[in-house]
């Protein structure tokens, strides 16, 4: 009886330990497993604060004199797209001051041939999704080409016309008095659009 009772004891210790061990690698994985959540959520906060500590940084930054330069001509084009492309009655004389300001004369004689708007109050054309290309700018050159290409949205309610055309133009600029001016522009497409 001695025996059978020494065997019981000892498989019931057997089954404790074994329960214990079980429950202590149970719940050490679990603590693992929260801890590791917790450490990646920490990782986690700390990259994003120091993500928007750069951003901020970098926003403060001031561009290179290169880049600032290549901005410059950049926004000359984008004026000039939506000064020369975008006709309508509405906003004719503002679009006209702007492009006398950035444009040759010969060019600005071009697109502004009379001093008043000729194409009648039904008359728009709206360019978008403009994307320009740019020639290698090494900073120090007074000339600069730019491709530019976008949709031009044409409606003449008067004639029933709603066109859109995909257009392709070569804009050339140079420096003049420290400003970019725009002198000649090429149509290397322009596809009518279904």
């Amino acid at each position: 009886m001695k025996n059978k009772a020494g065997v019981i004891l000892f498989g019931a210790l057997a089954v404790a330990i074994a329960g214990v061990t079980i429950w202590n690698i149970y719940l050490n994985q679990n603590i693992s497993q929260a801890t590791a959540s917790k450490q990646l959520q920490v990782t986690n906060d700390t990259l994003k604060q120091e993500n928007n500590e750069l951003k901020k940084q970098l926003n403060e930054v001031l561009p290179s004199a290169q880049e600032q330069q290549k901005r410059a001509y950049l926004d000359t084009v984008k004026q000039f797209i939506d000064v020369s492309y975008h006709r309508e009655k509405e906003g004719f004389e503002e679009r006209k001051k702007i492009a006398k300001a950035i444009m040759d004369k010969e060019l600005y004689a071009q697109f502004y041939p009379t001093e008043t708007f000729d194409y009648g109050n039904t008359y728009s054309s709206n360019p978008s999704d403009l994307h320009l290309y740019v020639q290698q700018f090494d900073g120090g050159q007074d000339e600069v080409k730019v491709i530019a290409e976008f949709t031009n949205h044409l409606v003449i309610k008067e004639e029933n016309v709603d066109d859109q055309t995909h257009d392709i133009i070569q804009v050339l600029l140079r420096k003049e008095e420290k400003k970019w001016v725009v002198y000649s522009v090429e149509e290397l497409k322009t596809e009518i659009l279904k």
